[in-house]
This record gives C-alpha cells, sequence and structure tokens, in this order.
C-alpha cells in the first residue's frame, strides 16, 4: 500500500510540474534606430521566417503564420503604403522579421495535456535594413511568453494572445522610431 502512495506522489509530482520552456531572452531592451524610420519612402516587409531547429514543428509553422499575418496588417498602419508595387524616391526600408526561438503549443495539445504542455514563448529579432545600402538602421528582439497553467485553463486563449503581444511590440517598437 506504501510502495502504490509513493509511486502515485511521485506520478502526481511529476505531472504538476509541466515542460519547461527555456527559450532565450534579449539581453538587453531594443536600441533606437539610427535613423528615423520614417525618413524612407518605402517600405517593405518581409515574410516572417523561423530559425531552422524550429520550423519543423507544425505548431511553430501555424504560430509563425499568424505572426506574420498579424504583422502585416499592423504594420500598414505605422508605414501607409506598406509593400506598394509603385516605388517612389527616397529610399526603401526593408523589415526582416525572424523568429529565432520558438515553442508554440497548439490547441489540441492544450486540450489533451493541458498545462503539462509546458509554456509557450517566442523570441523574434527584426533588422531593418537601408535597401540600397545594406547598412543596418535598427535590430530589436522581442520576447514574450505564456503561462503553461493559464494556458490550461483556457485552452490555448493565452498561447493565441501571446502572438498578438509580440506583435504588438514590434509595431509599437516601429511606431516609436517612426
Amino acid at each position: 500500500m506504501k510502495t502504490i502512495v509513493l509511486v502515485t506522489g511521485i506520478i502526481m509530482a511529476g505531472l504538476m510540474q509541466g515542460c519547461a520552456t527555456n527559450l532565450s531572452k534579449p539581453a538587453a531592451a531594443p536600441q533606437p534606430a539610427s535613423v528615423r524610420l520614417g525618413t524612407f519612402a518605402n517600405v517593405e516587409l518581409q515574410p516572417v521566417t523561423i530559425a531552422e531547429p524550429f520550423s519543423a514543428a507544425g505548431a511553430n509553422q501555424k504560430a509563425a503564420r499568424k505572426i506574420n499575418e498579424l504583422l502585416m496588417n499592423q504594420m500598414a498602419y505605422v508605414f501607409p503604403g506598406l509593400n506598394a508595387a509603385e516605388k517612389k524616391n527616397g529610399g526603401t526600408l526593408v523589415i526582416k522579421p525572424l523568429i529565432k526561438e520558438i515553442k508554440f503549443i497548439g490547441g489540441a495539445a492544450r486540450f489533451w495535456v493541458g498545462a503539462m504542455a509546458g509554456s509557450s514563448a517566442v523570441l523574434m529579432e527584426v533588422t531593418y535594413l537601408e535597401k540600397e545600402t545594406g547598412a543596418v538602421v535598427a535590430r530589436g528582439e522581442f520576447y514574450d511568453q505564456a503561462s503553461a497553467y493559464a494556458g490550461g485553463y483556457n485552452m490555448g486563449a493565452t498561447d493565441n494572445l501571446m502572438l498578438n503581444n509580440i506583435v504588438s511590440q514590434i509595431v509599437n517598437y516601429s511606431s516609436a522610431n517612426r
């Protein structure tokens, strides 16, 4: 009987731990752009890419597509004429968003495993380049995380909110440096 209680206790303790999410966090806040981003006549936002070690997971790919969709929609408010076919004189700013690290817990995993699936987290690097010279105008890292337990309680709503939050950080940075 004592053995059953001990084994049950060990299993329960393991289940309560969940899977740890250990992604890197930015060392410092993004620095201001060396040139005001609004000085460029044209702005090209490239599609979001994922670093190779994290690109195989289907949930990560789905998260990247959602981040890309949100980023394209929201950056259009910061830079009217974003990705316009007709170019104006005055230089072109290229914005390159990269998901350096990601662990995204999808809805099915949240439903079946709950908090034991671990936390969702994303680390993005966004590079702002002057197209004509290739000079880096700004570069920033942005990080957000969704709690495993909150995700377990609300069936992944906080995991999806994390995607909105990371996009908001990038949009706010771009707007502040415009």
